[in-house]
């Protein structure tokens, strides 16, 4: 045998090597043909759940799972399930058993309000959790305003029309600052909305009388427990769905406006949103964590009650206590958005749908509550319980055609990132507590210290001998400051007090620190009596000084540390630190509540931002993609070669002829 012939089944075994790592690779990227075949299912309905539902439904695409779904609110997606159109539908509040008398005449006359008669068999399926978040476009100095905070009782003022106007004492109490005189305009929406319903609830439920008051005033009959309608005023303007709503509030015509849409919407684009002040007395945002936490108050049939499987109801929400959640870290505003899958019982069977497309929801359900609650925090979401996951489960052996390989009592082959080990949500071990500063009272310019909140101001104090110390606050028996500066002089204290005998002593030396200006107190004075200290000038990173209080008996000269946040008097009270455009500014994430501080905001504040933090986490598959990749690097560098050996000793062989 010749020696090409003895290396041709070499060459031969090393291309079916290379190929068969590239088929392996491929598949195991999820790029290779589904195990099943391709099932086309047709969805409708919750907006505020449409972020969600979007990113699971693209995750499933490679099973060979292709979601149409159209979120044209859940009104409607009720509507669909009940005329046969969909496959399955979404929405934040159960089938309607009773008129909705928040609807106007108009609606109510086309039908869209009334009572829903169910014909075809169904389940509740919880997805997701969420905050119905209050988005809102305020700009002053050309700034847009991040640090809102509101509390219920001014938000239901807002959207009854009895606060009208940004300047309204009522904001400047919530807010710790007047905004300028500007008409407030609510942006509510005009489609059967979960979200109205969320909201509608939860001023219903905390201020009844308010409420029904308002309801009255626009459609003369109250609206009941909530309403899908909201009953608009004059000065309001309506919007159809959640990504319209968004829209129009962060457009440049929407200066003025508020408006309430799931969380997601702010966070994708980095819109701020109000926190708002819960029952125990702290300002929230609708942050993961926070939800989860006040939705620990919720009660949920089947699972805090004795309501079996087969009820009609089964998994619906009971926010009651959820709103009254005397934990700090709770946002008030939380909810569930649920799914509606066909079920095999009495009712009649959903229309054309088969047993394969009951394999394909199932499937897709099986993920969405097990491996794609791992993503509903960067989406904006909140994710669901343990006991939520396990009865969305069960709910899904009902369904026609069911395929689901995952045990609804051990939650065996739920691969669910965000359980721990004893089945409780990991989110709830780690949720942060509330800056003390964001404790209801406290002033803008509030920062902690040593566990407690302070503001910039100095202490009662004297002059300091030889005159007031420059760059920051005195402390008692120093110069008093109306508030500390950065990197430069302070504020000198007004009225120094009557000093012990002698002379005076010496002025404090000055030590420059990283951010700011740090004083070696004076010697202690024994001198006459003060001189009235002059305000104190601008530093060259602080605010200027500000006029003291009245000093008492001389001691010993000293100043406070500047607020490295304070911006810089004479600039733009909303400009970054850095006094630029704020492209180069180094910010500070609090991954916990998603806020970047160290944005100024005028009179000695700092400005936290609603931040849309990335985490970004490794996937199993990672490892496959580089060793894919190495693998064919390596077959670029050592095929050719080969191949071009092989063909110079063919042409050898052969003379030169080809």
């Amino acid at each position: 045998m010749s020696r090409e012939a003895a290396r041709r089944p070499l060459t031969r075994l090393f291309g079916v090597l290379l190929s068969t790592l590239l088929a392996a690779g491929s598949m195991l990227l999820g790029q290779a043909t589904p195990a099943h075949a391709a099932v086309a299912l047709t969805a409708s309905g919750s907006s505020w759940a449409f972020p969600a539902i979007d990113q699971w439904r693209q995750d499933v695409g490679p099973q060979g799972i292709q979601i149409d779904f159209n979120a044209v609110g859940s009104a409607v997606g009720r509507q669909d399930w009940n005329t046969g159109r969909n496959d399955f539908s979404a929405s934040d509040v159960p089938f309607r058993t009773r008129i909705d008398t928040g609807a106007s005449q108009a609606t109510q006359g086309s039908g869209q309000a009334g009572v829903e008669r169910v014909v075809y068999g169904y389940s509740y399926v919880p997805i997701t959790a969420g905050g119905t978040a209050m988005m809102y476009h305020l700009t002053v100095g050309g700034k847009l305003v991040r640090d809102l905070r509101l509390s219920p009782q001014t938000l239901m003022d807002i959207f009854t029309g009895k606060v009208t106007n940004w300047n309204d004492p009522k904001i400047t109490a919530d807010y710790g600052k007047a905004l300028p005189n500007l008409k407030i305009t609510p942006v509510v929406r005009s489609d059967g909305s979960g979200a109205t319903a969320q909201f509608t609830r939860w001023m219903s439920h905390s201020f009844p009388a308010q409420w029904d008051e308002y309801c009255k005033s626009v459609n003369g009959v109250t609206c009941g427990e909530y309403t899908e309608f909201f009953p608009a005023s004059p000065g309001m303007t309506a919007q159809s769905g959640s990504d319209v709503v968004a829209g129009y509030i962060k457009a440049s015509s929407g200066e003025g406006t508020i408006g309430y849409d799931e969380y997601a919407f702010a966070k994708r684009s980095n819109w701020p949103v109000v926190k708002v002040l819960n029952p125990a007395g702290y300002y929230t945002l609708p942050t993961a964590s926070n939800v989860a936490v006040a939705l620990t108050a919720a009660k949920i049939r089947g699972v805090d009650d004795n309501t079996a499987p087969d009820d009609p109801n089964y998994l619906q929400q009971n926010l009651d206590g959820v709103y009254t959640n005397g934990d700090k870290r709770s946002y008030p505003l939380s909810s569930y958005s649920y799914l509606i899958v066909p079920r095999s019982n009495s009712l009649q069977a959903l229309p054309k749908f088969s047993n394969d497309k009951g394999g394909a929801l199932s499937r897709f359900l099986s993920y969405v509550l097990c491996q794609g609650q791992g993503e509903a925090d960067d989406l904006g979401y909140s994710p669901i319980p343990r006991g939520l996951v396990r009865g969305g489960l069960l709910q899904t052996q009902h369904i026609p055609g069911n395929a689901s390989t995952v045990n609804p009592d051990t939650l065996a082959g739920c691969a669910n990132p965000t359980l721990n080990a004893a089945g409780q949500l990991a989110i709830l071990d780690s949720a942060p507590m509330p800056s003390e500063c964001d404790a209801k009272g406290t002033p803008l310019d509030c920062k902690v210290v040593n566990g407690k909140p302070t503001t910039g101001s100095g202490s009662t104090g004297g002059s300091t001998s030889g005159g007031a110390a420059t760059g920051g606050a005195g402390t008692t028996g120093g110069a008093a400051s109306g508030g500390a500066a950065t990197g430069g002089s302070g504020g000198a204290a007004t009225g120094g007090g009557a000093a012990t005998g002698g002379g005076t002593g010496t002025t404090g030396k000055t030590t420059t620190g990283g951010t700011g200006t740090t004083k070696t107190p004076g010697a202690t004075g024994t001198g006459t009596t003060g001189t009235t200290g002059s305000t104190g000038t601008t530093g060259g990173a602080g605010t200027t000084g500000g006029a003291g209080t009245t000093g008492g008996t001389g001691g010993d000269g000293g100043a406070v540390a500047a607020d490295p946040n304070a911006p810089a008097a004479g600039t733009d009270p909303n400009a970054p630190a850095d006094g630029t455009d704020g492209q180069g500014v180094e910010e500070v994430v609090d991954p916990q509540t998603g806020q970047v501080v160290a944005r100024g905001r005028g009179s000695g504040t700092a400005t936290e931002v609603a931040a849309d933090v990335v985490e970004v986490a490794g996937r199993p598959e990672d490892w496959t993609l580089s060793t894919l990749t190495a693998l064919e690097l390596l077959a670029v560098v050592i095929v050719p070669p080969l191949l071009g050996r092989r063909l110079l000793r063919r042409r050898s062989q052969t003379g030169g002829r080809s």
